[in-house]
Parts: structure tokens; C-alpha cells; sequence
């Protein structure tokens, strides 16, 4: 099963590691937050696998090369996510060939996303970070801009292991990055056994969003429309014991869908 990681707002610190198998950063939140920085610190000292993220979802572009720099050295997460432009296929291939080459740090494994208007583009993207060494590769949920973000991921895995898949190249660990639904990743787990080999990690904030808002994960994953609420804005939120308790029932719920 790949290692999972929900964002937690602060309320849920003290039971991280019963939520997450790994910590997931968001950079831009690091230098805005003392607490989130001080707890995420000391996270990841000791983690075996850390994500420190270019904050691009969440700030509509990447945090600057210089202090994604600076904030790697400081914070040493595992994997660094190299920095990307949501749906801009050569801007991120600009960025990242930009980055590796002032930036590159001998011992840093890197997290290269892709994006694209097309498939071939996304695998032109997964081509490049292969070529380059980076270790893992990154899927976000809106893979191709206006597609159904519920199948678009698991529709262009198929395509490229029938397509693309062994160009001799390697093989590629793939992240994938938060999600529409989370009914997807029963469409994932349907993956023929080497695609789901090849899934190593992913993120997602959703058990515990929709669980605050009062949303739950049932057998078909989310019914109601996805929340437009964001973790990164919602750090300081209080949470009231009948919350807490479906955030964590969402999470059990979520668990079981990766591990069918």
C-alpha cells in the first residue's frame, strides 16, 4: 500500500502520526506560522520520508526558487518538491531544468510534478524527470485541465503503461497529489499490479476537511460536492469532539479504499 499523508490543521498535531505515515509540508506556511514550523521541524528530523511542498496549489504559483532553496536546507525534508506551474507544461519543465541546474543539492531527492494540456505531455514530463534522476514523480488530481478529475489519473496510467510504459528509460515512483474525490483511488487500487507497484506515495487533505464540515466517506467515497475550504487557510480552526471522531472515520473509510 503506498505511504498516505492527510494535512492536519493544528488542532491534530498531537495525533500526526496516528493520521499520517509520513509528514507533508507546505512550504509558504513555514515562514508565515511559528507553530507549523516548529512542529514540522521537529517532524522531520527524524522522518524516514518527508515532502516538503512548493506551496503551487495552494499560492497559485511556486514559492521562489531562492527560498525553496533556503528552506530545504534549513527544514531537510527527504524529497523536495522541484517548483511547477499548475496545467503549464513548459513552464514547468522551464522551472524545474532551472532549479536543478542553480540548485541542485549533492543528497536531496527531488519531487518533480507534471503537468500538461495532453497525456503525451504528462509522459514527455515523466520522460524528462527520469532522465534527470529525480526520484519521484508527481500526479496531481487536475492532470489535464476540464478532463473528470475522479478518473483522469487511473485513464492516463493505463494509456501510458500501453503507450509508453519501459521506453528504457527506468521506472518511475510515482506521488500523487490530493484528489477530487476520493472514490479515485478505488479506481487506482483497480490498476493492474504493476501500475500499483509503481505508486509509492500520495497526499490528500479531503478525510479531514470533509470530516470537519460534516461530510462522510461512504462505500461510493464523497456524495456531496468537494469542499472549497483549504487546510493552509484553516490552521487555527477548533474541532469539537463530534468532528474529530469523523475526521478519523473518514480516514479509516479512506484507508480501506487504497488497500482493496
Amino acid at each position: 500500500m503506498p505511504l498516505i499523508s492527510h494535512e492536519i490543521p493544528k488542532a491534530l498535531f498531537d495525533r500526526h502520526d496516528e493520521v499520517s505515515d509520513y509528514p507533508y509540508v507546505l512550504g509558504h506556511l513555514l515562514s508565515l506560522d511559528t507553530e507549523y514550523a516548529d512542529f514540522y521541524k521537529e517532524k522531520l528530523k527524524t522522518a524516514e520520508y518527508s515532502i516538503l511542498d512548493n506551496s503551487a496549489f495552494e499560492l497559485g504559483k511556486s514559492i521562489p526558487m531562492e527560498e525553496l532553496y533556503e528552506l530545504g536546507k534549513e527544514y531537510k525534508p527527504t524529497h523536495l518538491v522541484l517548483p511547477d506551474v499548475v496545467n503549464n507544461y513548459d513552464q514547468t519543465l522551464l522551472n524545474a531544468k532551472e532549479y536543478l541546474e542553480s540548485y541542485r543539492v549533492e543528497g536531496q531527492k527531488y519531487i518533480g510534478v507534471c503537468q500538461g494540456d495532453t497525456f503525451e505531455q504528462i509522459a514527455e514530463c515523466i520522460d524528462y524527470y527520469l532522465k534527470e534522476k529525480v526520484d519521484i514523480i508527481a500526479l496531481p488530481f487536475d492532470l489535464v485541465e476540464k478532463s473528470d478529475y475522479v478518473t483522469v489519473r487511473a485513464r492516463f496510467l493505463n494509456w501510458w503503461y500501453a503507450n509508453r510504459f519501459n521506453m528504457g528509460i527506468g521506472l518511475p515512483k510515482f506521488h500523487l497529489l490530493g484528489c477530487q474525490n476520493p472514490v479515485e483511488f478505488i479506481l487506482i487500487n483497480d490498476l493492474n499490479i504493476v501500475l500499483r507497484g509503481l505508486i509509492y506515495s500520495l497526499d490528500t487533505s479531503s478525510p479531514v476537511i470533509n470530516g470537519w464540515v460534516g461530510n462522510e466517506l461512504g462505500p461510493h467515497g464523497l456524495i456531496q460536492p468537494k469542499p472549497k475550504a483549504k487546510l493552509a487557510d484553516n490552521l487555527d480552526i477548533e474541532l469539537s469532539e463530534e468532528q474529530i471522531n469523523l475526521i478519523f472515520k473518514n480516514i479509516k473509510t479512506f484507508r480501506s479504499y487504497v488497500s482493496k
